[in-house]
């Protein structure tokens, strides 16, 4: 994901796990999931952490953070249209990304490869970030044996990760275990969230969740 810089960072003291900037430069977000404040950014071949309130994130709604697989098939499942996307950390390689889609009634993940540059890409065509990546691909099928193209999600909801169980105590409220994905449907009320898990759908404790995404 790409961000904006708001406000140039050059701490003192600076550690090496600090990464500095200029007003208005773009940085590169690689983990947004480990620290609420602090991001993971790469500018100029360097890598390195980067105050949350100092930047300011492009539009990136098809990312998903820290979603299974199986989690990922679900959402993009009871989408209407081929070509649904989004994008989530792999499982397997800290630091990496996966895409995955739907098609043809089926989910299909793609590894998105970096260079020794940090470029990404899913062939050979690359990019600096995941943003530009996301936006060729709307136009360039991402499978070299189908066309396939990238289409947003038209049942895009913010998603949360439930820190604690929820036990329901009324019938408009939404249980839930620890762990589960929950839709967030409405967010009104500061304590009080609307949410979907599976096919039901009801009111929970706002605190109660981890937004993984900002729609």
């Amino acid at each position: 994901m790409e961000a904006v810089a708001l406000h140039d960072f050059n701490p003192e003291g600076q550690t090496e796990d600090e990464l500095p900037f200029r007003k208005a430069s773009i940085l590169k977000i690689l983990n947004m999931t480990d620290d609420k404040n602090w991001y993971k950014a790469e500018q100029n071949g360097k890598e390195g952490f980067v105050p949350k309130n100092y930047i300011q994130m492009k539009p990136h709604t098809w990312y998903y953070g820290k979603i299974r697989r199986q989690e990922a098939e679900q959402l993009l499942l009871a989408e209407p249209h081929d070509g649904a996307y989004l994008i989530r950390d792999s499982e397997s390689t800290a630091g990496d990304f996966s895409l995955s889609l739907k098609f043809n009634n089926q989910c299909q993940h793609f590894k998105v490869l970096r260079d020794g540059a940090g470029k990404y890409f899913l062939w050979v065509v690359k990019f600096n970030s995941l943003n530009q990546l996301v936006e060729y691909h709307r136009a360039a099928s991402v499978s070299r044996s189908q066309t396939i193209y990238l289409k947003d999600m038209t049942n895009a909801h913010e998603v949360g990760r439930a820190l604690f169980d929820f036990v329901a105590q009324e019938e408009n409220e939404l249980g839930f275990k620890r762990g589960d994905l929950i839709k967030v449907t409405d967010t009104t009320d500061e304590n009080w969230w609307n949410g979907r898990l599976a096919d039901k759908e009801g009111m929970f404790p706002a605190n109660y969740i981890q937004l993984i995404t900002t729609k």
